[in-house]
């Protein structure tokens, strides 16, 4: 496997492109770092619930993909033990609890039955989050689940790659134009290639940030509904972070109010202090999506730029496990996570526009 160093551009600074920056850093390579945006960029990344949650997102990815997402795990957890305490960084390895309501209870189980044997365990949930046993009294316990505060997580990495001298570039670059500067260029720009990559599309969320003191909790936790699932991811000082929506649209920004009632609904259902919660920000943004809804990493033949986009809502679960098998890729290493990412892709031609 070689060493030698390379001399790496990375276009886009959303979550991908950073955790690849970091691990094309850490492996002795030059990193070059473009985004119009500024770093970190404000873009999908921001919209994120940081939950690393592979096991909790079965219903939205194959189970091969389980131990991809608990490697990301891992390396958030290096990273965290390495640079946390100076960088401010917040990541938290407490699990997930997955609740519902008695009539519900048959979406948990069918939930359960699905999950790898010794995955998930059904716990009290006083013994976990007190404050919702009285509603909850048991609920769906996946201890190896984590989660990350997003924003602090991007300035983290873009504190650090900038200690460790990583050339930030603000302004828009297009892989096949730099590419000559470069031994490799990594494409990174989520729904910014749409334009040449046909199969990409864009997939709205919709979240609500609340601030509520009568509530705390420990992990994140997710509602199991027939019709309005809801994911609540705590931060500190009594923030709560409140997600649900996949909706097929690229177009439009804002909330709708259907869907900001159904979230506030479905919260106040899970604990009664919500009513007198804060709202303290209502946002939509748009996350980039291939057909499957499954990230891919594309290894050009012709040329030496390799593409990373599709992360869906799994851009914090994965995006570490992809900068480290394009790492691995580029010193002529193996990783059998980058036989999956590459899973059936042949098909899916990188189509540019004419």
């Amino acid at each position: 496997m070689s060493q030698q160093p390379q001399n790496i551009a990375i276009i886009g600074a959303g979550i991908t492109g950073l955790c690849s920056a970091y691990t094309m850093l850490e492996d002795g390579h030059g990193v070059t770092l473009y985004d119009p945006a500024g770093f970190p960029a404000d873009n999908a990344s921001f919209m994120a619930g940081g939950m690393l949650a592979p096991l909790a997102e079965i219903e939205h990815m194959p189970h091969e993909w389980i131990e991809a997402g608990l490697g990301s795990i891992a390396l958030w957890a290096k990273f965290a033990e390495k640079h946390g305490d100076g960088l401010g960084f917040d990541f938290r390895q407490n699990g997930s609890l997955l609740l519902a309501h008695e009539e519900d209870r048959y979406i948990l189980q069918r939930f359960a039955a699905h999950l790898p044997a010794g995955k998930g365990e059904y716990t009290a949930t006083s013994e976990l989050e007190p404050a919702l046993a009285e509603k909850f009294p048991q609920g769906l316990y996946l201890a190896e689940e984590a989660h990350i505060n997003p924003a602090p997580a991007m300035h983290a990495l873009c504190d650090y790659l900038k200690a460790a001298g990583v050339t930030f570039i603000q302004e828009k670059a297009d892989p096949t134009a730099i590419s000559a500067q470069y031994d490799h260029v990594l494409d990174c720009r989520g729904m910014g290639a749409a334009w040449e990559d046909k199969n990409l599309r864009g997939v709205k969320g919709e979240i609500v940030i609340v601030h509520n003191t009568e509530l705390a909790l420990n992990r994140p936790v997710r509602l199991m509904h027939p019709c309005y699932p809801l994911y609540i991811v705590p931060r500190p000082d009594h923030i709560f972070m409140i997600g649900a929506t996949i909706i097929e649209s690229s177009d439009n920004t804002q909330v709708s109010i259907r869907s900001g009632l159904e979230l506030l609904s479905a919260l106040y259902s899970l604990h009664p202090s919500f009513s007198e919660a804060e709202i303290i920000e209502v946002k939509a943004g748009i996350r980039p999506s291939y057909p499957d809804n499954l990230p891919r990493i594309e290894i050009s033949k012709n040329d030496n730029i390799i593409r990373c986009n599709g992360l869906f809502r799994h851009g914090f679960m994965l995006s570490p496990i992809i900068g480290r098998c394009v790492a691995d890729h580029i010193a002529g290493g193996q990783n059998n996570f980058l036989n999956l990412l590459k899973k059936d892709r042949d098909e899916h031609h990188h189509q540019r526009a004419a």
